[in-house]
C-alpha cells in the first residue's frame, strides 16, 4: 500500500483561492469520458463554490454515465458552454489539456480566461494559470478535500458523498496500491460529516444491467495473453449497438483483466462510436509505467493506470498454422 501523503504548493493554493474570491460566475469541466473522480470533484467543488455565492455551472463534452446520476449535480452537466459566460474556468480531473477536449472547438480556450487546473495525474502538462497538483495523489477527489478546507469551506453531507464517490473509484474501492493511511483518514472523516458510503459503493461497483453484464463477458472471452505477456481485449462498436449500450458502461472490467499475475500488463481496446479507439490500461508490477506508454499515443495517467484515445477502427485478424501429422 502507498505511504504518499499529499503535497500541494501552497502558493498555487493562495492564488487559486484569490482567483476565487474575485470572479462571481465560474463554470467547472470534467474530463472527457468522465468517471467518478472527474464527477464527484466537480460536484464537490460546485457545491463548495456556491456556498461561498458564486454562480456555478458543471460541464463535461461527454455524457455521464448512467452510474454516476446518484451523484449530486450529475444530471445537470452542460456539454455545450460559452467562455463568455463565464468569469474563471476550472478544470477537475484532467490528466492533459487535450482531455478538457473543449480546446478542440474553442481555439483561444486557454488564454481566453484564467484557468485552474486541479488533478492528481502524473501525466498533467501544467496548462492552468494556477495549477493545484499532487501528481502522487490517489485521486483528484482527495485533493478538493483539502481544497476546500483551505478554503474554509465547511464540508456538508453532499460534499462528503460526492468526494466519497471520487476517491472510493480512484482507489478501486480501496484495493489499489494508492490506498495510503492518509486516504484512509480522510474517508473516515468523510463518513463522519454524512457521505452515504452506501449509496456510493451500491452504484459504483454493486450496480449492473444484464446487457452490461454480458457486454463484460465479452471482454472477459476475448482475454489472450500474447507473447509479450501482454494481455489484450477488444470491444467493438458493434457490440454496444447489439447491447443498446453506451462505451462508458465498460468502466470497471479493465479491474478484471488486471488479475493475471504472469502479464505484464492488461490492455482494453475498445471504439468509442465517434471513429476513435480507446485503450485503457492497468498493472500490478513496480516495474511497468504505463503513463510512459500510453504517451507514445497521446494519453497518459498513472505509472499503473493509464489511457488514451486515437482515430481509428478495429479489425479481425485470423491467423492459421499448418500442423504436419
Amino acid at each position: 500500500m502507498s505511504t504518499h501523503r499529499l503535497q500541494l504548493d501552497i502558493e498555487e493554493m493562495k492564488a487559486a483561492r484569490d482567483l476565487i474570491n474575485r470572479s462571481p460566475r465560474i463554470v467547472v469541466i470534467s474530463h472527457r469520458g468522465p468517471d467518478a473522480d472527474a464527477v464527484g470533484s466537480n460536484s464537490a467543488l460546485r457545491l463548495g463554490l456556491e456556498s461561498l455565492g458564486k454562480q456555478v455551472t458543471s460541464a463535461c463534452a461527454d455524457p455521464l454515465p448512467q452510474n454516476l446520476l446518484f451523484i449530486k449535480y450529475a444530471t445537470d452537466f452542460k456539454q455545450v458552454i460559452d467562455l463568455n459566460d463565464y468569469d474563471l474556468v476550472i478544470t477537475v480531473d484532467c490528466g492533459a489539456h487535450g482531455l478538457v477536449k473543449y480546446h478542440e472547438t474553442m481555439p483561444d480556450f486557454f488564454t481566453k480566461k484564467p484557468l485552474i487546473n486541479i488533478d492528481h495525474h502524473a501525466t498533467n502538462d501544467l496548462f492552468g494559470t494556477v495549477n493545484i497538483l499532487d501528481r502522487e495523489g490517489a485521486a483528484t477527489g482527495l485533493i478538493l478535500y483539502f481544497l476546500l478546507r483551505f478554503l474554509d469551506i465547511e464540508i456538508t453531507s453532499d460534499m462528503a458523498t460526492s468526494i466519497t464517490a471520487a476517491i472510493y473509484y480512484d482507489t478501486g474501492s480501496f484495493k489499489h496500491s494508492n490506498t495510503s493511511a492518509e486516504v484512509l483518514k480522510v474517508m473516515s472523516d468523510l463518513i463522519a460529516k454524512g457521505a452515504n458510503y452506501e449509496l456510493v459503493v451500491k452504484h459504483l461497483f454493486k450496480t449492473a444491467s444484464i446487457n452490461k453484464l454480458k457486454l463484460w463477458g465479452r471482454a472477459l472471452a476475448r482475454a489472450r495473453l500474447n507473447d509479450k505477456r501482454i494481455l489484450v481485449s477488444t470491444i467493438t462498436a458493434q457490440d454496444f449497438k447489439e447491447l443498446s449500450l453506451d462505451p462508458n458502461e465498460l468502466s470497471g472490467v479493465i479491474d478484471y483483466l488486471n488479475m493475471l499475475p504472469e502479464s505484464r500488463f492488461c490492455i482494453l481496446l475498445s471504439e468509442d462510436l465517434k471513429g476513435n479507439i480507446r485503450g485503457s490500461c492497468r498493472t500490478l508490477r513496480d516495474d511497468v509505467d504505463l503513463s510512459q506508454i500510453t504517451g507514445i499515443f497521446g494519453g497518459g495517467g498513472h505509472k499503473k493506470a493509464a489511457g488514451f484515445t486515437i482515430p481509428g477502427k478495429l479489425e479481425e485478424e485470423v491467423v492459421r498454422k499448418i500442423k504436419i501429422h
